[in-house]
């Protein structure tokens, strides 16, 4: 009996539909075809860098993808109209199942209108840190960045968060700037170590780190304060001092540089300022072992 009903729906779906059927799978085996062409095309394109042909091959899976849901309605809409008025109650029931999907899509929608970020950006969206490498309809993946928050190294693990959180959560693109950011360095210190002294160090230390690229950054802010007609910051390192307690005060180091060098160029600022500021001891015990000259033996 089962059999038999599944029989007569077939027949009924092949007799009713048989054109729109056809259709439809064309259409799919058309896009199907061209999204493997495309990503072979994509693929064999060397003059492209990575990040451009990543790009292109995210932008054409959308649009195909786009285009196949678009042409399945035309396919189907008489169909659709037919159903549409008894499908009401089921309709609102779906939008509440789906409601995370929903504004899934409406995030990725908002992202795109307001260009908020790109594939290379480095963001922060509700604790995720990390660099773009991937943006799909739903969800976004980015290379983590940390593990603290400080930190500006790869972990080696890729994150995707849905794209609803966009819609609650602010975006924070720290190189929003380009190629040349504004960086900060911070240092709790004890206030054994003058203030004054510790101020001098981290600062000329700064200055020999960022002395190499520091003509460059000015000349990257004052283009993208005639661009984008923005207040942009001194590129001159500034060092600013807060107490914190009665034994200790922060240090607020506020540099630009390149957004590559971030991590290595903060790493040599404070190994230059932590050997100038605390020097190792003199080693007493060999000094201890001096042997005295014969003469002082006399």
């Amino acid at each position: 009996m089962a059999a038999g009903d599944l029989y007569e729906f077939w027949q009924t779906m092949r007799g009713s539909y048989a054109a729109d059927i056809v259709r439809s799978g064309v259409l799919v085996a058309v896009l199907v075809a061209l999204r493997i062409a495309i990503g072979r095309a994509i693929g064999a394109n060397t003059d492209w860098t990575l990040d451009d042909r990543r790009r292109w091959s995210i932008t054409a899976r959308n649009v195909l993808f786009i285009t196949g849901v678009a042409g399945i309605a035309l396919i189907w809409a008489s169909e659709l109209q037919t159903i549409a008025v008894s499908m009401l109650a089921f309709a609102a029931a779906v939008i509440l199942a789906t409601k995370e999907l929903i504004m899934c899509l409406t995030g990725g929608l908002l992202r795109s209108a307001s260009n908020s970020y790109g594939l290379g950006d480095h963001i922060e969206v509700a604790h995720i840190r990390g660099r773009v490498v991937d943006i799909g309809l739903l969800t976004t993946t980015v290379m983590e960045i940390g593990p603290e928050h400080d930190s500006h190294q790869m972990t080696g693990r890729a994150l995707a968060f849905p794209h609803s959180l966009l819609l609650t959560q602010p975006v924070i693109q720290e190189n929003y700037m380009g190629e040349y950011v504004v960086h900060t360095v911070k240092l709790t210190l004890p206030l054994s170590l003058p203030p004054a002294r510790a101020e001098r160090l981290l600062l000329a230390a700064a200055q020999d780190a960022v002395a190499p690229f520091l003509a460059a950054a000015q000349r990257h802010m004052s283009r993208i304060e005639a661009i984008h007609h923005l207040d942009t910051p001194s590129v001159e390192p500034r060092v600013s001092v807060q107490t914190l307690n009665d034994t200790s005060y922060l240090l607020s180091l506020r540099i630009a540089l390149p957004a590559k060098s971030r991590q290595r160029t903060e790493q040599l600022i404070l190994k230059h300022f932590l050997r100038e500021a605390f020097p190792e001891p003199a080693d007493d015990a060999s000094a201890g072992n001096v042997q005295p000259s014969p003469s002082q033996q006399a």
